[in-house]
């Protein structure tokens, strides 16, 4: 770890980025969602059938991160955050210009609901020590996402796990 740059050292185990809500939640955009990929899991569409369960339609946990993403493009953009910012931070300073995910694991906790604003925090888990790949020299790295609603309750935590890499030349 002593050959990582200074600047990759003071981000470990600290929140390094922090994106406020892009969109509130709604029940039209994840019904959209739900219709493409033919999820019809009461709990996202019938106000009735879901009150078994909780005492209002619940927004599919697979969609948290998506609450989170900012338009590329926006009539009034000032610059915003890349989706996994910290992702790409990581890659310009340990100049690695290529990256993949390899893994990724999800925990949820509160529901989100209709009109909650969630926003999340990006912190740096670790970084390994150079290593070499089929893919090129590189290392990898494990960014832990904090997902909170408006009241600042965890509604779900984000392990993502990536290798940064540049081609052998």
């Amino acid at each position: 770890m002593n050959d990582l740059p200074q600047k990759v050292k003071s981000w470990i185990g600290k929140t390094v980025i922090k994106e406020n809500n892009a969109v509130k939640v709604q029940r039209g955009l994840w019904q959209n969602f739900c219709a493409a990929v033919e999820d019809g899991n009461p709990l996202y569409w019938d106000d009735e059938k879901s009150k078994v369960y909780t005492d209002e339609l619940i927004a599919p946990p697979a969609m948290l991160p998506s609450w989170v993403v900012h338009n590329e493009w926006h009539p009034n953009k000032v610059k915003k955050n890349r989706p996994m910012e910290l992702h790409f931070l990581l890659k310009e300073e340990l100049e690695l210009p290529l990256g993949i995910v390899t893994n990724i694991e999800m925990k949820f906790y509160e529901p989100v609901k209709e009109g909650d604003s969630i926003s999340s925090e990006q912190k740096l888990v670790e970084v390994s020590g150079k290593i070499e790949t089929k893919l090129g020299p590189g290392r990898k790295w494990n960014i832990e996402v904090t997902y909170k609603n408006q009241r600042n309750v965890i509604v779900g935590l984000q392990n993502m796990h990536f290798l940064g890499y540049k081609k052998d030349e």
